[in-house]
């Protein structure tokens, strides 16, 4: 006997569904953008305008920068000022989470609010493309609604149309290009809708249906109009375009542009909606001998796009899963549908036990955040090295902007701006050589790494003088230290500063991927046992708010018992 959703065993199953869909966009706020995106709010709410210039970054700095996603920003800084990270959480899963009650009243136009204790999971698995904070979460709740919006002028026959309509579509489109550029994916979706209704009447017509004239025409361009009122007007377009240019050289050195992998477990829902949507339209289109030319003209755009680049995946999900259980309304009895949701139900709960959350608890950091030591130290030492022309790595170039302007600026973050720097970051870091030329044609100054901790042989004498050969740090080699000093490093960051200005204490014998070494050279008497332990004394106070001082712990531990610790 199938359960009444009103009944108690009803509003569990439905509840478990819920909980279920929101474990699969619980996933940790990560994105080192959010931080880049706060320094944009806190320029606006300082200066009372939008920045129309680059002011983070010595590359860059004054040249035209479209910021388009300005209101996002504003939010981002208004939340992150009353409930810090914790408030992220809460922003990004509040506003994925406005999507549930969206994708549910499109359930129920197909009749289906029963089978939204396993619906909602699949919905959960179609956002968990886009489960960070990213301003994308804005347009996946206006795409959502805007599907809804479409799915029932379309079920229904009945259209709005008018001026009040026009008006407020244009006004939803307005807010939406103000918060994000993902707005092109609701022009695309109108189009598709646009170009669909009259194909469908003129294929296969129903008895009584007549034109509906120029109605849809007018909404695309009620939409477009209201994009236009932004503070950039046309050039926001300009943009969009400059992004799809430049999309295929993206794709080889950002994740979020690569095509979608089969061995990545997190892509593999997409997969499943690529043939599940097109399987379930072509079984329709065979039984009925009609389909919505909507679903099909959208899941195709989509579908090509998310194909190329896994930023799309998100969009093309929520239209596949969407037009699938549209389809299935109409192939399948209800009641075995929902017997085959319980399947369902078990195979989303079994994927998301095993394969993504016990991936949500490894992350323990925004990975931007990874260099919070790095910007404290620079931060405490700005008297002594700021100013200095800064190397850093992309993903670390928005915290790095938020924590250390005005005394540092950034080489580069996450900004559209710097994507010209990608491809001669990448080549530079072939080898040294390479690097070092790249370093002195930027004027380097200061460096931060990220540790990679690769390991190179090198022959050192033992304790009676014979040669051993000890596998120490790769940094050794691309940043030697006749040329550079080692000033910081923690779990996750080494800074290095150039020679040839005044430097703070650096490190010589105490440093990352190096004991082996330090500890071979203080059994053969190399290095004394005083050196050692002054700079022991100084990691532990320069990496006071490093997240792990483990290595220098037990190094510190081996030193206690020198030299009986000798194995040499």
């Amino acid at each position: 006997m199938e359960e009444n959703p009103d009944s108690l065993s009803g509003r569990l199953w439905l509840a478990a569904g819920a909980a279920l869909a929101l474990g699969a966009i619980a996933m940790p706020v990560l994105n080192p953008d959010l931080y880049w995106h706060l320094s944009a709010g806190k320029y606006i709410v300082q200066n009372l305008r939008l920045p129309s210039a680059d002011f983070l970054s010595w590359t860059e700095n004054g040249a035209r920068w479209t910021d388009f996603e300005w209101l996002a920003q504003l939010i981002y800084y208004a939340v992150y000022s009353l409930g810090g990270k914790a408030g992220f959480f809460a922003l990004k899963l509040a506003v994925l989470a406005a999507t549930f009650p969206v994708f549910y009243s499109i359930l129920s136009l197909n009749g289906l609010k029963r089978a939204a204790f396993f619906a909602l999971p699949v919905w959960g698995l179609a956002l968990m493309a886009n489960s960070d904070l990213r301003p994308e979460n804005f347009s996946v709740l206006f795409f959502s609604l805007l599907l809804w919006r479409l799915e029932a002028e379309r079920i229904s026959g009945r259209r709005s149309a008018g001026p009040r309509s026009y008006l407020l579509l244009a006004a939803f489109f307005a807010l939406w290009a103000n918060l994000h550029a993902g707005f092109a994916y609701g022009l695309a979706l109108l189009g598709a809708y646009a170009a669909g209704d009259p194909a469908d009447r003129s294929l296969w017509p129903a008895a009584g249906e007549k034109s509906r004239g120029w109605g849809p025409a007018l909404a695309v361009l009620a939409a477009f109009a209201g994009t236009l009122l932004n503070p950039w007007g046309f050039k926001l377009y300009y943009i969009l375009l400059q992004h799809a240019v430049q999309a295929g050289d993206m794709s080889r050195y950002l994740a979020e542009w690569a095509p979608p992998s089969l061995t990545n477990v997190w892509h593999w829902p997409f997969m499943v909606f690529l043939l599940v949507s097109f399987s379930l339209l072509l079984k329709r289109f065979l039984k009925d001998r009609s389909l919505p030319l909507a679903h099909l003209l959208t899941l195709g755009g989509l579908a090509f796009e998310a194909s190329r680049h896994t930023r799309h995946i998100v969009f093309f999900s929520m239209a596949a899963a969407v037009f699938s259980f549209d389809a299935a309304a109409r192939l399948r009895d209800p009641a075995a549908l929902r017997r085959r949701g319980r399947i369902i139900f078990g195979l989303a709960l079994v994927y998301l036990a095993l394969l993504v959350w016990p991936r949500y608890a490894a992350f323990k950091v925004n990975l931007g955040e990874e260099a919070a030591g790095a910007a404290a130290y620079l931060k405490a030492n700005a008297g002594e090295l700021g100013g200095r022309k800064l190397y850093n790595p992309w993903t670390w170039g928005g915290y790095l902007g938020w924590a250390l302007n005005p005394e540092y600026k950034v080489f580069t973050d996450g900004r559209y701006l710097f994507h010209k720097y990608l491809e001669p970051v990448s080549a530079a870091m072939a080898d040294q050589d390479t690097w070092e030329k790249f370093a002195v044609e930027n004027g380097f100054e200061l460096a931060i790494f990220r540790r990679d901790r690769r390991l190179l042989p090198f022959e050192q004498a033992g304790r009676k003088g014979e040669k051993v050969t000890v596998l120490r740090p790769a940094y050794l080699v691309f940043m030697p230290k006749e040329k550079w000093a080692l000033v910081y490093w923690d779990a996750f960051s080494l800074v290095f500063a150039r020679r040839g200005k005044p430097l703070p204490a650096e490190f010589k014998i105490v440093r990352p991927d190096d004991f082996d070494s330090v500890m071979l050279s203080l059994c053969n008497g190399a290095i004394k046992r005083k050196a050692a332990e002054r700079e022991l004394s100084l990691y532990r106070t320069a990496a006071a708010g490093s997240p792990s001082r483990k290595e220098a712990d037990q190094f510190g531990a081996w030193l206690e018992g020198f030299p009986v610790t000798c194995k040499y």
